[in-house]
C-alpha cells in the first residue's frame, strides 16, 4: 500500500487511494509536459524518469484501490457512493495507458537524438 494511504477507515483508505492515483497521474503529466518543452536532452531524460516514477506510483494506488474494491464485491453491487468507483477506476486506467504511450513516444524521440543535441 502506498505510504500516505492512512488506515483511518476502510472508506477513507479507498478515497485516499483514488486521490493519490489522480495526483500522481497529474504529476506524471506535468513532468511529460516539461520533457516535451525542453530542448536539452539531459533535462528531457530527467523529466522522463520523474514521469515514469510518478506513473508507477499512480499504478500502485490503482492496484490498492482495485484490491480494496474487490473485497467489497462486484461493481454492480457496490453501494453509493462507491458504485461510481469502478467507472472512475476504468477512466484512470485509460489515462494511465495514455500517459504510458506518451512516455514511450517521448523516450523514443529522445533515444534518436545524440546526447548533448537539442
Amino acid at each position: 500500500m502506498p505510504s500516505d494511504v492512512q488506515e483511518t477507515s476502510y472508506l477513507d483508505a479507498i478515497f485516499a487511494a483514488l486521490r493519490g492515483a489522480g495526483q500522481k497521474l497529474d504529476n506524471a503529466r506535468g513532468w511529460l509536459t516539461s520533457a516535451e518543452a525542453t530542448s536539452a536532452s539531459a533535462w528531457r531524460l530527467q523529466a522522463l524518469a520523474a514521469a515514469r516514477g510518478a506513473q508507477g506510483e499512480a499504478r500502485a494506488y490503482v492496484k490498492e484501490l482495485e484490491g480494496r474494491l474487490a473485497q467489497l464485491g462486484p461493481g454492480a453491487e457496490l453501494p453509493p457512493p462507491l458504485d461510481v468507483l469502478p467507472e472512475r477506476l476504468e477512466a484512470i486506467r485509460k489515462d494511465l495507458d495514455a500517459t504510458e504511450q506518451r512516455i514511450l513516444s517521448i523516450a523514443s524521440a529522445a533515444a534518436t537524438q545524440p546526447l548533448g543535441q537539442a
